[in-house]
């Protein structure tokens, strides 16, 4: 298997198979990604038209960067990230790489494609000299989890941020000479 940096999906073969894999685990996301805007709004309690499939999402993702992992040209997963980035919730106007979205094939999850993933973007970041912001919810203990070990710290959580009893939680990692 091999991961691959991409700035700009082009093939069409690719941005096909990245969103079969938008529209498979749309509901796997806390609030689902057919009810989203886009990858970064704060507001993620709303779930007001919602779409049959996650077109609006997507579109947003076409605009990002691309970790990708392949085996033998087929696609087993994505990472998506803004390599300069904002973000208005942190109110701390510092620009960080922001991971916006993170699915891996079903198939193929417990295999440390995502871990993958995430030293592939560290090594980036060092590059760049940024340090790494993230977001998740809080009842999505596998990533929570992958983030602790990793040694990503908690900088902020929004109580019920996604509904009730579901927080949102930020997470970001300074690396060594950033």
């Amino acid at each position: 298997m091999n991961i691959e940096y991409i700035t700009s999906l082009q093939n069409q073969i690719t941005i096909q198979a990245v969103w079969e894999l938008v529209k498979r685990y749309d509901h796997e996301f806390i609030p689902p990604l057919s009810a989203r805007e886009s990858t970064s709004q704060s507001i993620l309690t709303t779930q007001h038209g919602i779409e049959a499939e996650p077109v609006q999402y997507f579109e947003q993702l076409l605009k990002q960067e691309f970790l990708i992992a392949l085996e033998k040209d087929k696609l087993l997963g994505f990472m998506s990230f803004n390599k300069h980035y904002v973000n208005d919730d942190l109110q701390d106007q510092l620009d960080t790489i922001y991971i916006s979205t993170i699915i891996v094939d079903g198939d193929h999850r417990g295999k440390g494609i995502t871990t993958r993933f995430y030293a592939a973007l560290q090594e980036l970041a060092k590059q760049w000299q940024k340090p790494i912001t993230t977001r998740t919810w809080s009842t999505n203990h596998s990533h929570i989890h992958l983030l602790n070990k990793l040694q990503f710290k908690e900088i902020k959580r929004i109580k019920n941020g996604r509904g009730t009893g579901v927080d949102t939680v930020y997470y970001r990692k300074w690396l060594q000479g950033v």
